[in-house]
């Protein structure tokens, strides 16, 4: 484990303080760069101690907890510091309530004795009872009291909180972030040199500060402050929004606003819809004027955001909404592509939470090649097309090695900046080998270049190669073309499957109770109008008697799958009922077997000597396994055992599974005992050398058959149910 130095945190405050006089000195106040002039001649003492003040997470600390080896002079720095105020003692009834505020319930009632309040709550009330009583009795507390004399804050904490934001660009960064990355907790681009400011001027900085602040403070505020800030906003009491981010900003916090105060205030509520660019907020407002009966200025609003669209979310809402309300159409978009998705297919209930699994595995049983890719295929494409744009060129440089999103991507202006350079690389792109030779060298020259757009993973590279080949190369360019206008609408909701096969085609899986979301529609109508084959493929639950299950049992050293080792494994595969094939081996655990496993098994460890180690069956395991519902009796233990061998060779191993207990009991109801033997002997299953993983598993293999034809019969019932409704 890496260690820092001593004065660690000093050096990246002066790491901060280098950042911004070489990025963003002019986006301080006179009375700040003043501050950092200043503080840059203070003793080391004095400099230390007032980094670990305004680094504390409250506002106030106390003197007793700022004990650091390294300040060797407290005193003293305490004096350096108190004589240019920036160390300061609450001395007025705001910044008492704020003190007491962050006292603890003991450091309350001392507080209480100290000033011989009267009518104290009992000493085992609740914090919340003291904290009352005590903010109650503000006037009643001595500002000078030892106890309140001991804690002390800094008015240069507000301006470490500026510097960070114009740092990291946003709220919440701290210089903890500097001490993780060099203990090698946190990842950054430490090869990068200081790059761009966040804001191009200071009016720009104050005020997406500002809105940014706003926003940060609604969730603590209480409702009144709520009603009076809202109350503001709607006045223009505040400056307008400077900026992208306080763009952003503002039109979310009116968004929130209106939300909150619309129960009991609802013109102003309407009010601050108005005042927001927010999509939701645009179309809240639509519907409210459709709810009150102004169907002229409502319909008059959609056809504005219908001739000029700027947020595909709130384009694709608008002509919904005016299908529904102003045509004879009575059904939405999703509706007519959920109508028109066909039949549905049937898969088992073992693939409930891995429907797109299940999918790929149906289609390659009749010899078609899916892949599950979604979102991941997509944003490699667009990495990939366009990566010396999005991670090298100069106009969109980082501003630290902290940074991991390209600023064109956050403030979603990537056409407006690099339009050339764009439509350049989608006519290199001029057939289906071009744009595959160009993807191939991109991720050879940058596999493993850390950024936040894709992941980087052989099994992705292999689909959006096979991509590459088939896909109809004019829709592929307007594609990324699309994405390139508006990534931050496009980023997401992708349709689970690709096939590649006489060309390309998307499937999005819905399974029951699945919905589309409107993120996943707007996407694949954009797909749709690129040129690309899309289809909505729903799902039933539903046995098949033609899927392949690996019914496993396994016999272990001990019951631990964290510590123990597997000591045999026997795989029977059935389709249709019957036993297509089997395959069964002792495992060397590499460690002594306990004698009371031996009386249990009759497995010793001469038996286990000669037998191969996990290592030498694992491909054997995985290959016997692959494409079918694994089976076994109380599944978890199994499952997790075998999942364990797998992790300490660096292997994945996932499967669907289902448990014959588990369903022993749902479908097999009124026995008194659901253990193996027990079951069997009920069922008149033969079960000879219990505790053996062959003799197990061809047990589990009839109490199975057993089980899916109660589960068809079931099956059967619900279509008959279905047909007579």
């Amino acid at each position: 484990m890496k260690t820092l130095p001593e004065k660690y945190y000093l050096t990246h405050f002066y790491e901060l303080l280098d950042y911004l006089a070489q990025t963003s000195w002019d986006l301080l106040s006179e009375d700040q760069r003043a501050k950092v002039n200043v503080f840059k001649t203070l003793s080391q003492d004095a400099q230390c101690l007032l980094v670990r003040v305004v680094n504390r997470k409250r506002d106030f600390v106390c003197a007793d907890e700022l004990v650091y080896e390294e300040i060797k002079d407290f005193n003293q720095a305490y004096l350096e510091l108190k004589r240019l105020d920036w160390l300061c003692h609450a001395d007025d009834r705001l910044a008492l309530a704020s003190l007491v505020s962050e006292l603890n319930k003991a450091q309350l009632i001392a507080l209480a004795k100290a000033h011989a309040l009267s009518d104290t709550p009992a000493k085992s009330a609740k914090k919340s009872l003291w904290l009352d009583f005590i903010l109650a009795q503000l006037d009643n507390l001595e500002p000078s009291s030892e106890i309140l004399q001991s804690y002390f804050s800094s008015p240069f904490k507000s301006d470490l909180v500026y510097f960070l934001f114009l740092f990291f660009g946003k709220l919440g960064g701290g210089l903890p972030q500097f001490s993780m990355r060099d203990l090698g907790v946190m990842h950054t681009q430490n090869n990068r040199v200081q790059g761009n400011a966040h804001f191009e001027h200071q009016e720009e900085a104050l005020s997406a500060f500002l809105y940014c602040n706003l926003y940060f403070d609604l969730k603590e505020l209480a409702p009144e402050s709520v009603l009076k800030l809202a109350k503001c906003v709607s006045a223009h009491e505040y400056p307008r929004p400077v900026g992208t981010l306080a763009q952003i900003k503002y039109d979310h916090l009116c968004y929130k606003l209106a939300n909150m105060v619309a129960d009991g205030h609802a013109a102003l509520s309407e009010s601050l819809l108005t005042l927001s660019a927010h999509p939701k907020a645009q179309e809240k407002y639509i519907r409210l004027l459709y709810t009150k009966g102004e169907h002229q200025r409502c319909k008059n609003l959609i056809e504005q955001l219908l001739d000029a669209p700027g947020d595909e979310k709130l384009l694709f809402f608008a002509e919904d909404f005016y299908r529904l309300k102003f045509t004879q159409t009575r059904t939405s978009l999703l509706t007519d592509m959920l109508r028109d998705s066909g039949e549905p297919l049937a898969l088992d209930e073992a693939y409930v939470g891995y429907v797109e699994q299940g999918l790929v595995e149906l289609f390659g049983r009749s010899g078609t090649t899916a892949y599950h890719c979604e979102n991941r295929l997509w944003r490699s494409l667009f990495c990939l097309s366009f990566w010396y744009e999005l991670f090298e060129d100069p106009r969109n440089a980082f501003s630290n090695e902290f940074e991991r999103t390209p600023k064109c991507i956050k403030d979603n202006s990537f056409y407006q900046v690099f339009e050339s350079e764009i439509e350049q690389r989608l006519n290199a792109f001029c057939d289906n080998a071009q744009l595959l030779n160009w993807l191939v060298k991109q991720a050879s020259e940058k596999f493993g270049s850390h950024n936040r757009l894709m992941y980087w993973h052989p099994d992705g590279l292999a689909q959006l190669f096979e991509f590459a080949k088939y896909a109809p190369i004019d829709a592929v360019c307007q594609h990324l073309r699309a994405m390139s206008k508006d990534f931050n609408g496009l980023k997401d909701g992708y349709p689970d499957l690709m096939i590649c096969q006489n060309g390309v085609k998307f499937i999005e899986v819905k399974a029951p109770g699945d919905s589309l979301r409107r993120n996943q529609l707007i996407t694949i109508k954009k797909l749709v109008e690129s040129g690309f084959d899309v289809a909505i493929q729903t799902v039933q639950w539903q046995v098949q008697p033609a899927q392949p299950y690996v019914i496993v049992d396994i016999e272990t050293t001990g019951g631990k799958k964290e510590h123990d080792k597997i000591t045999e494994i026997a795989m029977i595969k059935v389709v249709n009922g019957q036993i297509v094939e089997k395959w069964h081996s002792l495992i060397n655990p590499q460690r002594r077997i306990p004698r009371y496993i031996t009386e249990l098994t009759g497995i010793d460890n001469e038996m286990v000597n000669d037998a191969p180690i996990f290592s030498e069956v694992i491909d054997d395991i995985d290959a016997f396994s692959k494409d079918a519902i694994f089976v076994a009796h109380n599944v978890n233990f199994d499952f997790g055992f075998i999942k364990a061998e797998f992790a300490r060779l660096e292997r994945y191993f996932k499967r669907a599974k289902l448990c014959t207990v588990q369903l022993g009991r749902k479908w097999l109801p009124g026995h008194a005992s659901y253990s193996l033997g027990k079951i069997c002997q009920d069922l008149n299953i033969p079960l000879q050398g219990h505790h053996r993983a062959l003799n197990d598993a061809m047990a589990t293999v009839e109490l199975f058959n057993l089980i899916n034809e109660k589960r068809l019969m079931g099956d059967d019932k619900e279509k008959e149910h279905e047909a007579e409704r």
